[in-house]
């Protein structure tokens, strides 16, 4: 019950500082770091366990309600349930097939990399069935300016993990 306390609030603040904080008017993509944290806290566990691989279930569960909760701040249902479950999913498959130990470096690649990915899924969705139009030189451009504001967050949160 603590653990769930403790990623209701961290998701709680993700989504509030979300929110508040924009760079240039465009708005940050912090719910990803929620989901690049919950992987990497779920299957490199602080205790090792015993040599029971640990399910997708709840990861993937985490990753509907993230999204969810996402779509409902921005009034469409769909387009951020699947960029974070496709996203974290991929992000699942690197990690179980990684047995090397990351590097900072390592982390800040993965990091702005999957964001990027995040943030073109749910553009391409929203461009695609929801006739959006938009320059496909702005969106790459937002994109990476939400993967660079990510990387330092992302390290500060997974420092010494794993």
């Amino acid at each position: 019950m603590n653990l769930v306390i403790k990623w209701f609030i961290l998701a709680s603040f993700a989504f509030l500082l979300e929110q508040l904080i924009t760079i240039d008017g465009i708005t940050l993509n912090f719910s990803f770091l929620l989901i690049f944290l919950f992987v990497i806290h779920y299957f490199f566990p602080d205790i090792e366990q015993k040599k029971i691989a640990p399910s997708e279930l709840l990861p993937i569960l985490f990753f509907l309600i993230i999204g969810l909760v996402e779509d409902l701040f921005q009034g469409i249902i769909g387009p951020s349930i699947i960029s974070k479950t496709i996203t974290g999913y991929l992000l699942i498959l690197l990690i179980k097939q990684l047995f090397f130990h990351w590097t900072e470096l390592f982390k800040a690649v993965i990091i702005c990399l999957f964001t990027m990915i995040d943030e073109l899924i749910y553009s391409f969705i929203m461009i695609y069935f929801f006739n959006i139009s938009v320059g496909y030189a702005m969106l790459l451009k937002t994109s990476l300016i939400k993967a660079l504001v990510n990387i330092p967050f992302g390290l500060i949160l997974s420092w010494k993990k794993p």
